[in-house]
């Protein structure tokens, strides 16, 4: 049979849709491209600032458009960061306690209505409900508090069973009643890990490794105490540029933070080592519907009660959701030496993760990394948080000469483009001085910031 040769037909139409179709895929590209410049710019400007030392991944649409490790994992040691560092990530923590309560509803192996006293008999607050504990509604107590009226030695790591004991003991009143508005707890979580024992029959680190980490892919996540921790390779020490010494000191041997190594043994609420790898793994496992249902995880990230904070904030399942005209949620978390942030736009499946060991820069840059990071991935521009006054003069208050820190004042105020001002940052900072019989120093902050 004698084939024939047809000459395609043009069309001008589908000539446009396959323009248009180039040029998006072109244009997301660029895009990325110039988010990611923007973001290596934003993050390294900032670790040279010692404003950040840590780990970064920034995704978009399932896609890491940046990712960077800066700094040390071990100052004395010169031990750089890599991205299978593991971090003390805090109160992320609590999103996983979460989701073990979430699966076990699942299996109809509990309801979120139940009171505590149905898994928990010797629980000493009836009315309390696994709902009122999820979104901090319970009005419990503060964990480390039942511990001093123990007289807790600061040598000494307790564990939930330590701090239940106590609680049972001394059965304080609750703060508020349960489910009329809420403070953040960490107790609530030890409760419920507590609750995913007696439920689940299985120790509660068992639990997680099995049906989070694992499911999940986290292979270099787990959850140690003090002591344990020191046993595993590659973590990164968490420091604290300590104003008494000049330079940075390890927090956990810095005397005002030594309750961090006593609740250090508390599991449900913090003590989670991971990555941003793994952080990462974890947010992909989440939202793909590998660890809890679509309506499970709908439930999770809604608005269940509104915080008693002043951004607007609501608690969902382990989540704060932000008061925002988009779904954005967060799960952070801090201790002496650490800082952790999970930030995840929902509805545009855009994340920010990152992990942090210099509390120094957490306490003071970290409400400006995000404003920071959504002007990047929003209006691809540029606005690195200026270097603020008051951190800069308390790294060399109490060991400089009055001469150094004339110098420091008059480098501030002559380069207003690097240096913010904050007024309030610096009247602690004279209060400090005041305390610490560093008058001089004091009056010459006064004298040097009165308003024109």
């Amino acid at each position: 049979m004698m084939a024939f040769y047809t000459k395609p037909i043009y069309d001008p139409l589908m000539k446009t849709v396959k323009l248009i179709f180039i040029f998006l895929v072109t244009a997301t590209v660029t895009f990325a491209q110039e988010k990611s410049v923007l973001l290596d710019s934003l993050f390294t400007t900032m670790h040279h600032r010692s404003q950040f030392n840590g780990n970064v991944i920034v995704a978009e649409k399932g896609e890491i458009i940046y990712d960077t490790c800066l700094g040390p994992a071990d100052r004395e040691r010169e031990i750089p960061l890599d991205d299978s560092t593991l971090f003390n990530t805090g109160s992320v923590s609590k999103v996983f306690t979460a989701i073990a309560i979430q699966q076990l509803a699942e299996e109809n192996k509990l309801n979120y209505q139940d009171p505590v006293t149905t898994y928990l008999p010797g629980f000493p607050y009836a009315d309390i409900t696994i709902h009122h504990l999820l979104v901090h509604a319970g009005g419990l107590p503060e964990d480390y508090k039942l511990l001093k009226s123990k007289e807790w030695p600061d040598t000494l790591i307790a564990t939930n069973e330590d701090v239940m004991a106590a609680l049972y003991a001394h059965r304080p009143d609750l703060k508020f009643t349960p489910g009329e508005e809420s403070a953040y707890s960490n107790l609530g979580y030890i409760v419920l890990a507590e609750i995913v024992e007696a439920v689940s029959g299985t120790d509660f680190k068992a639990y997680i490794y099995e049906n989070i980490f694992g499911p999940a892919k986290m292979n270099r996540s787990g959850i140690y105490d003090r002591e344990e921790i020191k046993e595993v390779k590659k973590v990164a020490r968490g420091y604290l540029f300590y104003p008494f010494s000049g330079k940075y000191e390890r927090a956990i041997d810095i005397p005002e933070f030594s309750s961090n190594y006593v609740v250090s043994g508390f599991e449900g609420d913090g003590n989670v080592y991971s990555t941003v790898r793994d952080l990462y793994k974890f947010y992909n496992a989440l939202k793909s519907g590998v660890l809890i249902s679509e309506k499970s995880l709908n439930e999770a990230l809604k608005k269940h009660i509104s915080g008693n904070d002043s951004y607007g904030t609501s608690f969902g399942y382990g989540w704060t959701i932000a008061n925002a005209p988009v779904k954005l949620v967060q799960r952070g978390g801090e201790l002496p030496g650490y800082v952790s942030n999970i930030i995840w736009n929902v509805s545009e499946d855009r994340v920010l993760i990152y992990l942090m060991n210099d509390y120094l820069a957490y306490i003071s840059y970290q409400h400006q990394i995000y404003p920071a990071y959504a002007k990047i991935m929003h209006a691809q521009k540029l606005d690195i948080p200026k270097l603020k006054a008051s951190i800069e003069l308390t790294k060399i208050a109490v060991t400089s000469s009055l001469k150094e820190m004339e110098a420091k004042i008059k480098k501030i105020k002559n380069h207003p483009e690097l240096y913010a001002i904050d007024v309030n940052g610096l009247k602690f900072l004279v209060h400090k001085l005041k305390s610490l019989d560093e008058t001089e120093k004091a009056e010459l902050l006064m004298k040097s910031f009165q308003p024109e």
